[in-house]
């Protein structure tokens, strides 16, 4: 039983095929060509028996560099953002009713001045230095008694400012 089983297994192994002995080839290393300072360049090719060969081509490695990006100069940027002063995001406020628009803007003007000076202090509170202003006044709906008389409506208007710091002022020195 063993015997048997001995001479079918060295039957199975000689009709198999070996992909060794059917390739006819050999690795090599032969000069592919030369550095700038002369000496000769090698690598690893395959050659067949018919006498073609092929470079080996060795698999890309990506490294990945974990220390941080080397700064040798610096460029100032924060030029540009200091001439005009540093500005913040827009902020809106209503101002009270009055009977003509130009005195409801000047409430609306009040109103959104505190509403800075609260929120960014008082460097950012001067409307002068502002940007992108924009005014919304309509008649008011809140009527109180006694204010008003016929013919005469209440107006208020809402302001819409971009608040900046004033641009710094270099003494006589310095320049």
């Amino acid at each position: 039983m063993i015997r048997s089983a001995a001479l079918l297994f060295a039957a199975a192994v000689m009709l198999v095929p070996v992909h060794a002995q059917a390739q006819e080839g050999r690795w090599a290393h032969r000069v592919v060509g030369y550095n700038q300072d002369g000496t000769a360049r090698y690598a690893r090719v395959y050659c067949r028996s018919d006498g073609t060969c092929y470079r080996h081509r060795p698999r890309r490695h990506v490294r990945y560099y974990r220390t941080p990006t080397r700064v040798d100069s610096y460029e100032r940027r924060a030029a540009v953002e200091e001439d005009r002063g540093l500005c913040r995001d827009i902020r809106r406020a209503v101002g009270d009713q009055h009977l003509s628009v130009e005195g409801a803007k000047k409430a609306a003007n009040d109103a959104w001045a505190g509403t800075v000076r609260f929120h960014m202090g008082e460097k950012y509170m001067d409307l002068g230095n502002a940007q992108h202003i924009v005014y919304t006044c309509s008649r008011s709906s809140i009527k109180e008694g006694g204010v008003t008389t016929l013919g005469q409506s209440l107006n208020r208007c809402e302001i819409e400012a971009q608040p900046c710091r004033p641009p710094r002022q270099q003494e006589a020195t310095e320049k």
